[in-house]
């Protein structure tokens, strides 16, 4: 469901198109891959967890072309594996969302603290995993001249982060701007446009969670933007939508801020 009296635009071009929405079974990533069904695209998700990609599914309207194979973004082996069997069911991959993203474990700390197994692990989480998708990604897109890739960043990939485990992602995130304005340089003048977002916080599940045990967090978050509240996943999802859409034919490089005002 959409936010409470959002206008959804529409973009009928993007029937029958092959849409990847990678980390697509929850949050942000599971309410793009509603988006691009609603238009009428073929989705695939991945992810790792086949349990809750069954859940996922079935919140789908009924007669929508959405499929889920498994795979981790932050293995070269396991996503040139994802994209050859797009390509052989479908035929074609025409825009990826590469939303998927993992923190370095249980000992999130600050950086004079943080272990270098948990730096490597959010580091390759959230940036590898998204280097990874791209060079398996682009390739079939180049060959036909045709493709959107939207990558997730983040608030944080502009602005540093102060709380424990903050240093490793937001470097992550900053290095995910750096890789796609580098691509969509290499690229722009092949037909594939390369893009991404930066949200602000989000009510996702792990969030909302945390909100609701813990006031004094959720009224810090909130009071950080003018309007006082966090985005829902729908309202990143129909930016996302955008992004991919004829309507956002200029969007190359350059990240799409969506941050309620925080930045502001």
């Amino acid at each position: 469901m959409t936010q409470a009296g959002q206008r959804v635009c529409r973009y009928p071009e993007m029937k029958s198109k092959v849409a990847l929405v990678t980390g697509g079974t929850s949050g942000i990533g599971l309410a793009a891959a509603r988006g691009f069904a609603r238009e009428g695209a073929v989705v695939v998700l991945t992810s790792r967890n086949e349990k809750r990609a069954q859940t996922a599914l079935e919140t789908f309207e009924k007669g929508a072309s959405v499929s889920w194979i498994g795979s981790d973004t932050s293995d070269g082996k396991s996503v040139a594996r994802l994209i050859d069997t797009i390509l052989e069911h479908h035929g074609r991959l025409d825009y990826a969302f590469n939303n998927g993203g993992s923190i370095g474990g249980e000992d999130i700390a600050p950086i004079a603290e943080m272990s270098e197994e948990s730096w490597r692990r959010t580091i390759d989480g959230y940036l590898t995993s998204v280097f990874l998708c791209m060079r398996y990604q682009l390739p079939p897109m180049l060959a036909a001249k045709r493709g959107v890739v939207v990558n997730m960043s983040s608030i944080y990939g502009l602005r540093g982060h102060s709380i424990p485990g903050g240093g490793a992602y937001a470097a992550a995130k900053h290095g995910v701007l750096g890789l796609t304005n580098s691509a969509a340089r290499q690229y722009g003048s092949s037909g594939v446009r390369i893009t991404a977002i930066t949200p602000g916080w989000v009510e996702t599940p792990p969030i909302a969670e945390w909100m609701k045990a813990d006031p004094g967090f959720a009224a810090t978050i909130t009071g950080l933007t003018p309007r006082g509240r966090v985005a829902s996943p729908d309202e990143v999802a129909n930016a996302v939508l955008f992004l991919c859409s004829d309507a956002a034919s200029a969007m190359i490089g350059s990240p799409l801020v969506v941050d309620g005002g925080f930045l502001s």
